[in-house]
This record gives structure tokens, sequence and C-alpha cells, in this order.
């Protein structure tokens, strides 16, 4: 029996011991500047998470937070000797309403706090120019124009006779499988297929231009009708500028990462 007994207090002293020489070296490094300068400047690089906004059958993304991992930050920059601040380490944190619990609705639009808008077409006029200008959009794709080269284009399968052989060469490309475009009633179609749904915010074309171009705000997503012609998208281009909003990526709009 006092064997058992000895070797049970040698176990808790060992425990005991660990145990303080941890706290030992954890307040240790908490006096340490660069530490101390980490917690001191932590707030002014934490962003908190914005959540989405449900209404109907639709949903506007919200935004992923980031707040500062003190002690990994602490790691990469004790070897450095110094406080680096593209050294600092972020967890991040989801918004409590978010796109992957709500996978069945629609996103027609882009959180607002992006300063940014997305544009979709299928008007090869109208894509030939945003490639000369180097202007990101998205192009609704079937199989006749899926081995097409995009430079700035996002191709969604919009081949829904199709669907299958365009998906198989997006894949073969490594372009984007994960949207799909209900803007032709195919909300039930996509959901079938696990994808993330899109469809625009506004529709331009030539006989609603003029009523419709400056109600376009960051978040929108619009759709280029293939009538729409180049003096439109020109004037909707500066007028954009003139907002000092951005024209990026839908899979960027659309995303819950503020930045991509």
């Amino acid at each position: 029996m006092n064997k058992y007994i000895r070797a049970f207090g040698i176990l808790s002293i060992l425990c005991f011991s660990f145990y303080y020489t941890e706290k030992i070296a954890l307040f240790m490094q908490q006096k340490d500047p660069i530490y101390e300068t980490i917690e001191t400047v932590k707030k002014d690089y934490e962003t908190s998470s914005v959540n989405g906004i449900i209404y109907d059958e639709y949903i506007i993304p919200g935004i992923i937070g980031k707040e500062v991992n003190v002690m990994e930050s602490f790691q990469n920059m004790k070897y450095i000797g110094a406080f680096e601040e593209n050294e600092l380490v972020f967890n991040e944190i989801y918004p409590t309403i978010s796109l992957a619990d709500n996978k069945d609705k629609i996103i027609e639009k882009g959180n607002s706090k992006k300063q940014a808008i997305s544009f979709i077409t299928a008007d090869e006029q109208l894509i030939t120019y945003l490639e000369e200008m180097g202007i990101p959009y998205a192009v609704l794709t079937t199989k006749d124009t899926v081995e097409t080269k995009r430079e700035y284009g996002l191709k969604i399968n919009n081949d829904y006779s199709n669907y299958q052989a365009v998906e198989k060469a997006l894949k073969k490309g490594e372009e984007n499988t994960d949207l799909c475009y209900v803007g032709n009633n195919q909300k039930d179609f996509c959901i079938s297929k696990g994808k993330t749904l899109v469809k625009e915010t506004y529709t331009l074309s030539k006989s609603n231009f003029t009523s419709k171009y400056k109600e376009i705000s960051s978040g929108s997503i619009v759709y280029l009708q293939d009538n729409l012609g180049l003096e439109y998208l020109k004037i909707l281009i500066t007028q954009i500028q003139y907002q000092g909003l951005e024209i990026i990526p839908l899979t960027d709009l659309i995303s819950e990462r503020e930045n991509n």
C-alpha cells in the first residue's frame, strides 16, 4: 500500500511541477515587450462579424470578422525579436446568420459594406469590351461557349439541357462550379445540385436603362442584357466609378470574407 501512496505522491508532485512551470512560462511571456505590444494594439486590428440579412427567399451575405490570436502572433514574432504587423495571426469570427446555414436562399445582392458591384452577362460584344478594359464579370456559359477563353470572366453553367457536359468542362478547366444562376426560375434545379444560388439585383436593357442605371448602389449584381449596347455600358461604368464603387468578381462580392 505504501508503495502506491508513494507513487501517487511522486505523480502529484510532477503534475504540480509541470503546472507551476507552465504558469511561470506564461507569466514571463506576458511580460515580454512584444507580447505586451500585441495585447496593446490588438483591438486596432479586430473587426466584428456582420450577420447576413434574410428576407423572403433571399439572403444578403454577412461578413466574417477577425480577432488577433495573441499567442500565435507572439510565437511568430519572438524569433524576429520585434513587433511586426505582417506577422499577426488572426482567428475568424463567423456571422451567426451565415450562407453556410442558408443554402436554399438566393443571393441577389452582395454586402453593401464592400463598396463594390458585379456584372453578369452573356453578350459577346459587351464581354469583348470588358476583357479589353480588364473589368471582371460573370458570364452565363453554354456548351457552345464553355471552351472560350475568358481572362476576366467567371463562367457560370447556364445550359440546363447540357448541364453535365458543361459541368465536366468547367471542372476540367478548374473553373467555377459552385454558383448556379436562378434568373430563369431554376431554383429547385440549383438546390438539387448543391450550388450557391445567385441572381441579379437589376437587369439593364436599352428600354429601361435611363430609369434604372442610377439606382445601382454598393452590393448590386447587375445583369447586362444582350441588347444593352456598348454606349450604355460605358455610361454605366462611368456612373459606378462616379459613386466611388469598384467592379469586382461576383465570387468576391458575395463572399463572406471582406477582402478577397
